[in-house]
């Protein structure tokens, strides 16, 4: 019913021209799990503010969720490339792809670097809470903190 609702109201959403409203927006689409919408979304973003960072790093995610995987390195790529020094998006993407193939030490290097740009990047340090859970230093994070990473990266992550 909640999924329901969400749908709605994006649906019947004015069209935005604002890139932070159009990330959320596509965000949004793609925790419903409607990729195709959050793509839209995405690029529009993108011809308002070209190579930003954290809507190039968004969009991979989901190019990654649609099985795109060489657009998504190509897209990811590209948000590293555009990060600016306080951009810790596209390297918590890249952790959390990373974590997601359990290459956990590849993840780890990127958290610390998302982190350094971002100390308070609460997707950053959700993955940083599941690898500890990994290594056994830690709980796992709450279900609906994993929930929320598992939209964002895949149903597949798991501690």
């Amino acid at each position: 019913m909640r999924g329901m609702i969400l749908a709605g109201l994006l649906i019947a959403a004015p069209a935005l021209a604002d890139p932070a409203a159009l990330l959320a927006r596509g965000n949004a689409w793609r925790a419903l799990d409607e990729f195709g919408a959050a793509l839209r979304d995405y690029d529009l973003a993108l011809r308002e503010a070209p190579g930003r960072a954290d809507i190039l790093a968004e969009r991979a995610l989901t190019l990654h969720r649609l099985g795109e995987i060489e657009a998504a390195r190509t897209t990811l790529a590209a948000a590293i490339a555009a990060a600016g020094p306080r951009d810790s998006a596209p390297f918590t993407a890249r952790a959390g792809l990373a974590a997601l193939a359990r290459q956990d030490a590849a993840a780890a290097e990127d958290l610390a670097e998302a982190l350094r740009r971002a100390p308070g990047d609460a997707r950053a340090l959700a993955l940083r809470t599941l690898l500890e859970a990994r290594q056994g230093l830690g709980s796992a994070p709450d279900p609906r903190v994993m929930e929320q990473l598992r939209h964002a990266f895949g149903p597949w992550l798991a501690v």
